[in-house]
């Protein structure tokens, strides 16, 4: 079997999976990265936005680029509110969950000493940073935000943050057509940098000095 020889045809198909379920992939992926913490395992939720607008401005992506933000937008803001009900229904319970795939406690408590120091700042500018966007529903949830406010707050962020990245990648696109001829590339490269960034995060993890609770010195953990 020549396996050089089906790497074209993989690459295809998977241009074809773009082309035919590419929307309501990207959609999938912008909803679970708030509403199941996705971006807590896998960060890339920038890339994906670029690359979305981007294959829509080649027409890989057959739809207009005003539909495409807005199904994002709708994703983005129901994955916020699972995020916020998730948060409703943990309360305080949140800040004493353990470490496990999808949880960390250290991101937990970054993104809580900024939320506390800018509430509504770590609302609207906070969509643009990677692990806070993902705490911000939960945090703001566990802190008694009133749903209403969150959901004017949350929204203003997706729509600004969402149009940007899409209408960027969407205007290189449009500049660049012939960038169609690589799309299979681009997506290959999208994966590979979303499995790449997973890997050496993972890495640094496992190299993290952690403390005991018996006062020990730190250590760090093997591999």
């Amino acid at each position: 079997m020549n396996r050089m020889g089906d790497f074209p045809s993989i690459l295809l198909l998977n241009t074809s999976w773009i082309e035919w379920g590419g929307t309501t992939l990207i959609a999938a992926l912008v909803f679970i990265e708030t509403g199941f913490l996705l971006g807590l395992i896998v960060p890339g939720g920038e890339t994906l936005l670029f690359t979305a607008g981007l294959l829509t401005g080649v027409r890989t992506l057959h739809l207009p680029v005003l539909a495409l933000i807005g199904i994002l937008i709708i994703a983005a803001v129901a994955g916020d509110m699972t995020g916020y009900l998730i948060g409703r229904k943990l309360g305080d319970r949140l800040h004493s969950q353990p470490d496990n795939f999808l949880f960390r406690r250290r991101y937990l408590e970054q993104s809580d000493t900024f939320y506390r120091k800018h509430p509504r700042r770590a609302l609207l500018v906070g969509r643009f940073l990677p692990i806070i966007r993902t705490f911000n529903p939960l945090l703001a949830a566990s802190s008694g935000m009133p749903w209403p406010r969150f959901l004017l707050l949350t929204a203003t962020s997706c729509v600004a943050y969402i149009s940007v990245l899409v209408l960027a990648g969407f205007w290189l696109g449009q500049q660049f057509p012939q960038i169609g001829q690589y799309v299979e590339y681009i997506f290959l490269g999208v994966v590979v940098l979303v499995i790449g960034t997973l890997i050496v995060q993972r890495l640094r993890e496992s190299h993290t000095p952690t403390i005991n609770t018996n006062g020990a010195e730190p250590h760090s953990k093997k591999l």
